[in-house]
């Protein structure tokens, strides 16, 4: 699986270390007002370091500093921390060096992190809630059935009731959850495994980008986000400079969806052979005719780069609103689910109590 800098940070023993895109916002911002200041390269890279609290960009900021010291290019000294710092921000960051607007560079890399951190925040905040209901039904059913549960059945055996199915299946699974856990965790475990192991092949990432790309759910949110990313990563390397070939190579590897990487090279293939990006997009079903209309406009004024950005903002926008309309139907189906499960355990209590009162 292509790993991406839209994520949080990880050090984990198996795994690469990532920055989260707010810690590359902040990174760039102060930077480019150093920079713009008429600070000096190498002074800048060593007031950034003092005053970074994240070691792990810490420890990358002071090794380019070094390298800088040591008579390296800015370019040369970020692509040797590429394992960090992410393959757009060095070509940016490259372009705006060679040009002699590093600075210029630097705030347009920071507005389009702010952007992307704006956005992963509405999706972090509208999953939240599902996620926190999910946990909190997993925990009160485990709860019930292997601790309240039990208790009931103990009084129900010594009375003689038989006990409805419903009741003797609930306590049938919390005993199992109790006396054999560790092979739930086994489970759970082995699963974990399997998955990752599947997303690193090629046919199990596929698959899994076709069923983000058609979930019913989250299907459209997903595709609009991942467009305005592909508008707004483009339209900032054209106006840093970089060709339209080289950028779109760029695009293609941060989209994180293998579909999606594989149209932008084909319509890469075909800008080769004199396509216009248009022309190239329009046969590409993914991408919605907004985006080839504006891009077609975009050409024509010879102001892509801001028909571009232009799109990715409405794009976003109409992510948020997708989400906040999301928000208010999945709300109420979570609170039906947490009520159906309640009412399931309640029913496995209750039907005994039915059969004791009887007896009396």
């Amino acid at each position: 699986m292509k790993e991406s800098f839209l994520t949080r940070e990880l050090r984990l023993p198996f795994g690469k270390p990532y920055l989260r895109t707010r810690d590359l916002m902040i990174f760039c911002r102060y930077f480019a007002t150093l920079i713009e200041a008429g600070i000096m390269l190498h002074k800048s890279l060593l007031l950034l370091e003092k005053q970074t609290e994240h070691k792990l960009l810490k420890e990358r900021i002071k090794d380019v500093a070094a390298r800088v010291e040591r008579g390296y290019s800015l370019t040369e000294s970020l692509r040797a921390n590429s394992d960090v710092f992410p393959e757009f921000f060095i070509n940016m960051a490259a372009a705006g060096e060679a040009g002699g607007f590093l600075g210029d560079a630097l705030q347009k890399l920071a507005l389009y992190f702010e952007k992307q951190y704006e956005l992963e925040q509405k999706i972090r905040s509208a999953t939240m809630y599902p996620k926190f209901i999910a946990c909190a039904a997993l925990v009160v059913v485990v709860f019930m059935i292997t601790a309240i549960l039990p208790a009931f059945a103990t009084i129900f055996e010594s009375m003689g009731i038989e006990m409805p199915i419903l009741t003797r299946l609930l306590i049938s699974a919390g005993n199992l959850l109790v006396f054999y856990w560790y092979i739930f965790l086994i489970v759970v475990v082995a699963i974990l495994i399997f998955g990752r192991g599947l997303l690193k092949s090629n046919r199990g990432r596929l698959l899994y980008d076709i069923l983000r790309l058609r979930n019913p759910f989250f299907g459209t949110v997903y595709r609009k986000t991942i467009t305005a990313r592909f508008c707004r990563t483009l339209g900032a390397l054209l106006e840093n400079g970089i060709a339209m070939l080289p950028a779109l190579d760029l695009v293609g590897k941060i989209m994180e969806n293998s579909i999606y990487e594989k149209n932008i090279y084909q319509a890469k293939e075909k800008i080769i052979q004199g396509y216009s990006l248009a022309a190239a997009l329009s046969g590409v079903k993914l991408f919605p005719s907004l985006v080839v209309e504006m891009c077609n406009v975009g050409e024509q004024t010879g102001h892509l780069e801001e028909m571009l950005v232009r799109t990715a903002n409405f794009l976003e926008t109409e992510v948020s609103h997708s989400i906040n309309r999301l928000s208010a139907m999945i709300e109420p189906l979570l609170i039906l689910f947490m009520a159906g499960i309640i009412i399931i355990i309640a029913l496995s209590v209750i039907l005994p109590m039915f059969e004791m009162y009887r007896m009396i």
